[in-house]
């Protein structure tokens, strides 16, 4: 597939189907299989990542990602965005603080030959997000927590 082809489906996948969010897109770039290993739910294809969006997005409804650099290989397209948004839902036990947090992903989205993603790799600092938001206590400061640990 062409390296124009899998940038823009790249660029829908972040910039679109997310921020909007646009779930017609998910309709034309899913592929009915995606279903990727770390995500515990019984829906597969568009309805997987229709859930995923809703769910974050009621914790963070005014999420917003951009593209910062993206590369398409064939038969995937690696994507480095930024994203930010306002915690204000309920989520992992924690009440909404309100506050804005901002971060930085890399993500892989593998892509067959009708164009479609049938599988997703995505990396950034979950726990670093916690921290922004206040909810768990410095990464620096997590050995006070377990002075006491032994094997």
């Amino acid at each position: 597939m062409k390296k124009e082809k899998l940038e823009r489906i790249g660029k829908l996948w972040f910039e679109d189907m997310w921020n909007i969010p646009d779930f017609n897109i998910a309709d034309q770039i899913v592929d009915s299989n995606y279903k990727p290993e770390w995500i515990h739910i019984a829906a597969s294809g568009s309805e997987l990542i229709k859930h995923e969006i809703t769910h974050f997005r009621s914790i963070f409804p005014d999420l917003k990602q951009k593209v910062i650099e993206i590369n398409g290989m064939t038969d995937k397209v690696w994507v480095r965005y930024h994203a930010n948004a306002t915690h204000s839902g309920n989520a992992w036990g924690f009440k909404p603080t309100n506050k804005e947090v901002e971060f930085e992903a890399a993500a892989i989205l593998y892509i067959n030959d009708k164009g479609k993603v049938y599988d997703l790799w995505e990396a950034y600092c979950f726990y670093e997000i916690l921290e922004k938001l206040g909810v768990v206590p410095s990464f620096n400061e997590l050995h006070k927590f377990f002075s006491d640990f032994s094997k």
